[in-house]
């Protein structure tokens, strides 16, 4: 799991129940079964209702595949690959990449584009056709994962209004039993824990998943934007180094990128 994650989670919760403790809170009073259901289950039915089993499913699945390093674009092993394709093309003519569709390496999912690219190139497309066919499978893939945030968003959206739901119906119990002072002020200060749960669930869970996605997603974007850019150079005949120069614009996006940027267009 990436590191980053870790230190972000516990810092949020941490730096929140540390300032209730530190203003003589109790913890015990924060963690109530009734307020959890409402906001929790209400939120999630909200979701269900407006995206659907299917849509939630992927869209946990692209937020977890996010939380782990090993799943982010590596534009390294990209750049180096596509050097190579180059080169072995200039030496022995397009039709290389054929034998170099079944390379293992390409093998993971988010190589797919390029080994369509790879295709239509074999069958001397031309470079606007080969364009515009990847292109419009960027667009259909970012359409896709933007209804997978979407379904986080949603919640985010969704999880206050809960919450203030949840504190309605506790100060409807607590109006309608009156009669002990003690136990009314104790009725309403759990009453508001439910509001509470739907402001931190939606900025310290829903909204941060969501910028998360967000922010991979981007780099995905610009991970396929290098196959296309690099597919056009090699069917073009251009030399490795060529295309490994140009695909290191590309770099600034993705973790420390300046760094790599430089030491590509150093090459």
């Amino acid at each position: 799991m990436d590191i980053s994650s870790i230190v972000g989670i516990l810092i949020a919760f941490g730096s929140v129940i540390a300032g209730y403790l530190l203003e003589h809170g109790v913890l015990n009073s924060l963690f109530l079964v009734s307020p959890f259901l409402i906001v929790f289950g209400g939120t999630w039915g909200a979701v269900i209702v407006s995206f659907g089993f299917g849509e939630i499913a992927n869209a946990v699945k692209f937020w977890a595949a996010t939380m782990f390093t090993k799943n982010a674009p590596k534009p390294e092993k990209l750049i180096k690959k596509m050097g190579e394709m180059a080169d072995a093309c200039r030496k022995e003519g397009l039709l290389k990449l054929q034998n170099m569709l079944n390379d293992s390496e390409f093998s993971d999912d988010s190589y797919l584009p390029l080994k369509e690219g790879m295709i239509l190139t074999l069958d001397m497309k031309p470079a606007e056709e080969i364009v515009t066919a990847m292109e419009s499978d960027l667009q259909t893939y970012m359409l896709k994962k933007q209804m997978e945030v979407e379904v986080f968003q949603s919640a985010g959206g969704f999880s206050p209004t809960l919450g203030i739901i949840g504190t309605v119906m506790g100060l409807v119990q607590v109006l309608s039993h009156m009669t002990d002072a003690a136990a009314l002020m104790a009725s309403i200060a759990s009453a508001f824990i439910a509001t509470l749960y739907g402001i931190l669930f939606a900025n310290l869970i829903y909204f941060p998943a969501a910028n998360r996605m967000k922010a991979d997603l981007k780099r995905q974007q610009v991970f396929r934007e290098m196959m296309i850019e690099g597919i056009c150079l090699i069917a073009s005949g251009k030399s490795a180094r060529d295309v490994e120069n140009q695909l290191s614009l590309y770099y600034h996006v993705f973790p420390q990128g300046s760094k790599k940027y430089k030491e590509g267009v150093n090459n």
